[in-house]
């Protein structure tokens, strides 16, 4: 009698934590967020064996180099100012900083093809030993940065009004996209370029169903110069501050490439990539999602309450629970299931990845997190942070090949470099969240 009462206590229990976890705002926009690029990664992750067999690792150390690049010249395109899309509590307001961005990001695209241009045809043999120029998709690079920023600045819409759905579809739909365009360009036979071919299409495929919820919206307007130049003027922090931190940090996340490239060979960049791209789908899954969640409801708790250490404390337990099991299962079997999944020949993918482990549980933990030095206004000592995390990080490299001439110490020191800079960040945002503030 007793141990049947027991039971049905706890199966009531169970309902009642079921219940409130289902109707937990966080948690349902998170799951939001989350669902689609679960769906989206997922088959990232199952078409990555057929793509180890179409493409070969050099193909995808072009892809990782050209990725890289054209990664941290985006940064420099929209100034950072799509993260002041949030801010104005005027809608009309914040159209106008969209409108602001994609402005920019023309001017500044157009800026990148003529440097290219240039650099490729009337620099001379000085420029002849640069392995990414002499490339033909060298000129891709400025339309996926302006695809990038399009997409980008449109979806920080979406999210000023929490329409996670349409944010989580449309990311879904752009891997799904790319996945395919990868496998129609192996089977076709464009082996070399076609990865890289693949991600700029799907790019500026993505932007189309965007960009019309916007117009149909009512916000698709352009305004006149003197606007964007005020709009760009009341929001100077972002690319004063931002730029240069966000700037630092993506530099600092695709750095590796590019210098492999110059020390190694495009060989050893695809197995590097490989294994960094795998190691990132938990991350991109979760981190992302729960990284805007995070940073709208503190906003919100912020400017009723002051402070935000219940949420920072909540947030930051979800993120230990996921990342240490996760990421700690990997760092042993990784040599192991990059052969079973992909093919012995990317065993090698296995050991980078094993190393790459160290740095992502930290990371995990602090990107979601990093967040509260922009909604507290502390862009400055972000920027600060990541230009010395990114200095600190290719000085390691460097370091470690001249002593060692090994790929993978590279990588290590590389990783032990990022994870301190990720646990000073967790330092610094958790003293934040404890202070009070205004918005």
């Amino acid at each position: 009698m007793l141990l049947n009462w027991l039971s049905h206590q706890e199966l009531l229990m169970g309902k009642s934590i079921f219940h409130r976890a289902f109707n937990n705002p966080f948690l349902k926009n998170v799951s939001t967020l989350a669902l689609g690029t679960i769906i989206s990664q997922l088959l990232l992750f199952l078409s990555s064996p057929i793509l180890t067999r179409l493409f070969s690792a050099t193909d995808f150390g072009i892809l990782a180099l050209f990725n890289s690049i054209a990664v941290v010249a985006a940064i420099l395109t929209t100034g950072r100012y799509e993260f002041a899309v949030g801010l104005p509590e005027s809608d009309q307001k914040a159209s106008k900083v969209v409108g602001l961005i994609v402005f920019l990001s023309f001017f500044v695209s157009v800026f990148y093809l003529v440097v290219i241009i240039v650099l490729k045809n009337w620099a001379g043999p000085q420029m002849a030993h640069n392995k990414f120029l002499n490339l033909p998709i060298a000129y891709l690079v400025p339309v996926l940065t302006f695809a990038i920023a399009i997409y980008t600045a449109l979806q920080y819409w979406n999210q000023r009004f929490k329409a996670y759905k349409i944010v989580s579809t449309t990311n879904a739909a752009l891997v799904i996209l790319g996945v395919i365009l990868n496998i129609v360009f192996g089977v076709l036979g464009y082996k070399k370029f076609g990865l890289v071919y693949s991600l700029v299409l799907a790019e500026l495929l993505a932007i189309i169903p965007v960009a019309y919820l916007f117009y149909r919206a009512g916000f698709f307007h352009i305004s006149k110069p003197k606007e964007y130049l005020s709009i760009a003027k009341e929001y100077k922090n972002f690319p004063k501050y931002m730029l240069i931190s966000d700037l630092s940090l993506t530099t600092s996340q695709q750095i590796v490439p590019i210098i492999f490239t110059i020390i190694f060979n495009s060989a050893t960049v695809g197995f590097y990539s490989l294994a960094n791209r795998m190691l990132k789908v938990p991350s991109v899954v979760l981190t992302s999602s729960i990284g805007n969640v995070f940073r709208n409801d503190a906003i919100d708790i912020i400017r009723s309450t002051g402070s935000c250490r219940s949420l920072y404390l909540s947030t930051l337990r979800k993120l230990i629970f996921l990342a240490i099991p996760i990421y700690s299962l990997l760092a042993i079997f990784s040599p192991q299931l990059f052969i079973l999944i992909f093919g012995k020949n990317w065993v090698e993918s296995g050991y980078f990845a094993r190393l790459i482990c160290f740095s992502t549980i930290f990371d995990f933990l602090a990107y979601p997190l990093s967040v509260l030095f922009y909604v507290v206004h502390r862009q400055k000592m972000y920027m600060r942070l990541q230009f010395f995390n990114m200095l600190s990080g290719i000085l390691f490299i460097y370091v470690s090949y001249w002593l060692l001439k090994s790929a993978y110490w590279s990588v290590l020191f590389f990783s032990i470099n990022n994870a301190m800079f990720s646990m000073l960040s967790l330092y610094i945002t958790y003293n934040f969240s404890k202070q009070t503030h205004s918005i």
